[in-house]
């Protein structure tokens, strides 16, 4: 469950006031996105992707059909960045509320749950998830709020 871990350390980088906001307001019941970013080792582009879309990304569109989740986009850079690739993949979840994007109200049991469904071998698939966090040469995650005009 590093995603669970990952999202947690960087709602702990959230200002407590931000985070009471996104938390507490009446507004909670609104959409949250969180990016999640990740840079890949040299020369394992490939199998993280492959790895990804083979264990991870069939749970969280199972979330989204259950509705936790109301949109996901996996996006690259195009062109490279000048100093480096600050990241090679970049996937953006808009969860269905605050509550849902803590993994609470339900989502966590529901990933769980999902995860044990789809994937049967659980030391097969505990494995290959580590291999792909092997993979990294870091990894991010940030909430993203709209900003007023």
């Amino acid at each position: 469950m590093k995603h669970l871990l990952c999202l947690a350390l960087a709602l702990a980088t959230v200002s407590t006031s931000a985070y009471s906001q996104i938390v507490k307001s009446p507004a909670s019941a609104s959409p949250v996105t969180a990016e999640y970013y990740y840079r890949i080792k040299w020369g394992s582009h490939d199998e993280f992707k492959r790895l990804y879309e083979r264990n991870h990304a069939p749970i969280m569109r199972e979330m989204q059909k259950q509705g936790f989740v109301l949109r996901m986009e996996v996006e690259e850079p195009y062109t490279h960045l000048a100093g480096g690739p600050l990241w090679d993949l970049r996937v953006t979840v808009t969860y269905r509320d605050a509550s849902t994007a803590l993994f609470g109200g339900g989502f966590e049991k529901a990933f769980a749950d999902t995860q044990a469904r789809l994937y049967s071998d659980k030391a097969k698939f505990d494995a290959e998830e580590a291999r792909r966090f092997s993979l990294l040469e870091d990894h991010w995650d940030i909430i993203v709020m709209p900003v007023a005009p």
